[in-house]
């Protein structure tokens, strides 16, 4: 018996005389209801146009009543289907406009437009968590949430069914090599661009701190004895990107750094370290189970069925052979954790320890991002101080100098003026997210052709939330 339509893949324009047809809808009232013309909405049934306005696009989905998966392929057809357009779609379907959704992210409202826009492809993936949370989405828009803004997600689909939906918190990898030297980043070299409310992504992002790497180069001088440290910072001061910045560094090649790097480490580089990041700002982090096969995952190590401390413990004594840090950006949120209880942290930090007693002889070092000391943070959630004295070195963030912000601002493309420069310099006070954030303005009118210095007040409502920072 033969088909109505041939097996192949629909076009965009006939999936969507498909849909008008179901929803007996005519060309005038679509037009009318996604704000373009009938004669472009013609083009679009004709596909006789390529470059499709995709906040015009998803209009379709709520007109049409789509679900998920036909949305996807409605929006796939035209090269919509992407973080930024679903950000838009779910920011819609929770009734906030750019204005509020900016101010409950922290955010400036040209930067969450530039997320929309596809300007900026990769918004950091503890916004992504934000957002996810903000516009409550199940946890299968959680999913393909996070893998179109380039992150990790918190959840993954059921190997088994493919539909349903479960936390990574027991699944054991399958990899073909548990070589710990085979699990690394690729560290690829960044647009000279400004990257105002994300952390960096390269090195050569990365600059001044030079007091705080050094007290990191001390603490770590000794590759059998790490030593534990405690990097303090309000928000947007810069601990995630210093965390970042550890991370990376050692898989960079030196030509793809600034000729001043690594800052504060003369031709010191911790060559043979391996390190493993945890956002505690992500909720998947909160359980330990979850934390547990994450570090393990990182490493390139197997991740027992049952990955509580005891098999965490047992893997770690068996396959550890080099030095290892575990850097935890925002340790106030995992101490929030009800589930990462005092016994939790007792059992995770015994593992530190210089000697063989429980410990992994002094190969795991541990850096830990707050907004305050980690003992009177622990006090505020409840946990016991005493068992975070391993932290006994800490350093602070401070403001860049006035050369190393001179640096930045002339790391990107277009340079700027002397005029532009200093303004930018004393509204900023040299704080590196500040600066970002100026300079981002600036850029963006010159190259929008602004000749006007209207800039300037787009720039300074953009750093307004974040002028605690100036008081440091």
């Amino acid at each position: 018996m033969k088909t109505d339509f041939p097996q192949r893949k629909r076009s965009f324009g006939e999936l969507l005389f498909r849909y008008m047809r179901i929803n007996h809808l005519r060309i005038n009232e679509l037009a009318c209801q996604i704000d373009i013309t009938p004669e472009m909405l013609e083009l679009w049934l004709s596909d006789d146009i390529k470059n499709h306005d995709c906040h015009h696009v998803i209009k379709l989905v709520s007109v049409f009543k789509l679900n998920d998966e036909q949305r996807n392929e409605l929006l796939s057809l035209v090269g919509c289907y992407r973080f930024g357009v679903l950000l838009d779609l779910y920011k819609n379907e929770n009734a906030f406009n750019n204005t509020l959704l900016a101010q409950k992210l922290g955010v400036a409202r040209i930067t969450l437009k530039r997320w929309q826009d596809g300007v900026v492809k990769r918004p950091g993936c503890e916004n992504v968590a934000e957002l996810a949370t903000i516009l409550k989405l199940s946890p299968e828009r959680q999913y393909e949430f996070f893998l179109l803004a380039g992150c990790t997600p918190p959840v993954i689909p059921d190997p088994i069914s493919g539909r349903k939906i479960k936390t990574i918190e027991i699944i054991e990898m399958n990899r073909p090599s548990t070589d710990q030297s085979e699990a690394r980043i690729e560290v690829k070299q960044p647009e000279p661009v400004p990257i105002p409310g994300i952390p960096i992504t390269h090195p050569c992002q990365f600059f001044g701190q030079s007091a705080v790497l050094k007290k990191i180069r001390w603490a770590w001088q000794q590759p059998s004895a790490l030593r534990h440290l405690a990097v303090i910072g309000e928000r947007r001061s810069g601990k995630t990107s210093l965390l970042k910045y550890l991370q990376y560094i050692t898989q960079t090649p030196q030509t793809d750094l600034r000729s001043e790097q690594p800052q504060g480490w003369k031709d010191w580089l911790p060559g043979d370290f391996q390190f493993v990041f945890i956002d505690f700002q992500l909720a998947v982090m909160s359980k330990p189970e979850t934390l547990l096969s994450a570090i393990l995952e990182q490493l390139g190590l197997p991740i027992p069925k049952s990955c509580d401390l005891i098999n965490f413990s047992t893997t770690l004594a068996k396959r550890l052979n080099k030095p290892t840090i575990i850097l935890m950006d925002e340790i106030g949120r995992g101490l929030q954790a009800p589930d990462l209880d005092s016994q939790f942290w007792s059992g995770l930090l015994a593992l530190t320890k210089t000697n063989g007693n429980g410990g992994m002889n002094g190969k795991l070092g541990i850096v830990i991002t707050a907004p305050k000391q980690i003992q009177i943070l622990a006090q505020e959630c409840d946990q016991d101080p005493s068992l975070f004295t391993i932290f006994g070195d800490s350093a602070h963030l401070t403001a860049l100098t006035e050369t190393e912000a001179r640096d930045l601002i002339n790391s990107f493309s277009h340079a700027l003026s002397e005029a532009d420069t200093d303004w930018i310099l004393q509204q900023s006070g040299c704080w590196p997210a500040l600066l970002q954030l100026l300079c981002d303005a600036r850029l963006f009118a010159l190259e929008d052709g602004d000749t006007t210095d209207n800039w300037k007040t787009d720039g300074l409502e953009r750093i307004e939330p974040f002028l605690y920072l100036l008081n440091k």
